[in-house]
């Protein structure tokens, strides 16, 4: 799940409006984001936006992304956050689990109670279920939603050789150069198969984008490594710690690559010498924000330097 969670995440972040659409089944005036940090003892949900509906009303959307394996059941991990999620906010609420990985919340319906003792349930909740390995990349498609096109990687996909193309001409019709390169650059982290991929980035090497695949297959191989690490320390707090430190990482160079062009060897290194998360999540800030590789040098220098 650690290969997919950064990607799936910035998807959700930066295309909320039509990831809202989706879920909802709604037309959606607009998203802001929430919090995603909910109170009580420290725990922090996927993402969580305020959607306003066509119609005005208000909606809390909260979206997790959920691999085969969860430290602690997803009923209760669900319960958990909507009571939480619920309390703060005080609004209309849906939540969904996005199951990524084949297998992934087989058994997982949404719906779930503790009985009380006169048969009647003492407590229930629901939340929607989306199995993404198990959707067609036609249903997927069938949607008519460029940014969910990205996900594509994660759904079942029996003709590849017609799927990707057809996929790669629609994302070639965004008109936003950023949002163009962005989905593209996401669709390529998301998808789990070598040979896909390779297909993929044949597809787009001669992209007017001229996306730097050698870097996005970087990029895949630290996640997965990242994954692969996670892993072996799982149930640890330090090995979770160093996870979120990597994908924050990740972020910055996605994020400078996408807008500022490949980052030398010497910026990636600074960047890994970096074991403080709010210094990291303010560069992350200035990559998004940076006109220029050079202003953002200069904003790494200025942390390297107060630190």
């Amino acid at each position: 799940m650690a290969e997919t969670d950064g990607p799936l995440k910035r998807l959700a972040s930066q295309f909320s409006n039509e990831f809202a659409a989706w879920l909802l089944r709604a037309n959606v005036r607009q998203t802001q984001p929430l919090n995603t940090n909910l109170p009580g003892a420290p725990v922090a949900a996927d993402q969580v936006f305020q959607a306003t509906l066509a119609s005005g009303q208000d909606i809390v959307l909260h979206i997790e992304f959920q691999g085969r394996r969860s430290r602690q059941p997803m009923p209760w991990r669900m319960l958990d956050y909507m009571t939480r999620l619920a309390a703060e906010y005080r609004l209309a609420m849906h939540s969904v689990v996005l199951y990524v990985g084949r297998g992934a919340g087989t058994n997982d319906r949404g719906i779930h109670q503790v009985e009380g003792i006169d048969d009647l349930p003492a407590l229930s909740w629901r939340y929607g279920v989306v199995r993404l390995w198990q959707m067609s990349a036609q249903e997927l498609m069938a949607l008519g939603s460029p940014a969910l096109l990205a996900l594509v990687g994660q759904t079942h996909i029996d003709q590849p050789e017609v799927v990707f193309p057809e996929v790669i001409r629609r994302l070639r019709q965004i008109p936003e150069v950023e949002s163009r390169s962005r989905l593209l650059t996401e669709m390529l982290m998301l998808i789990d198969d070598q040979e896909m991929e390779a297909m993929v980035e044949r597809l787009i090497d001669s992209d007017e984008l001229l996306l730097d695949t050698p870097f996005l297959r970087r990029l895949r191989e630290e996640s997965r490594e990242e994954g692969r690490e996670e892993g072996k320390e799982e149930g640890r707090e330090e090995g979770r710690e160093e996870g979120e430190l990597r994908r924050q990482r990740q972020n910055i160079l996605q994020a400078i690559t996408l807008r500022l062009g490949p980052p030398d060897e010497g910026l990636i290194t600074a960047l890994e010498q970096i074991r403080d998360a709010d210094r990291l999540e303010a560069l992350f800030t200035a990559a998004i924000q940076s006109a220029a590789l050079d202003d953002f040098r200069a904003v790494l220098d200025h942390s390297e330097q107060g630190s």
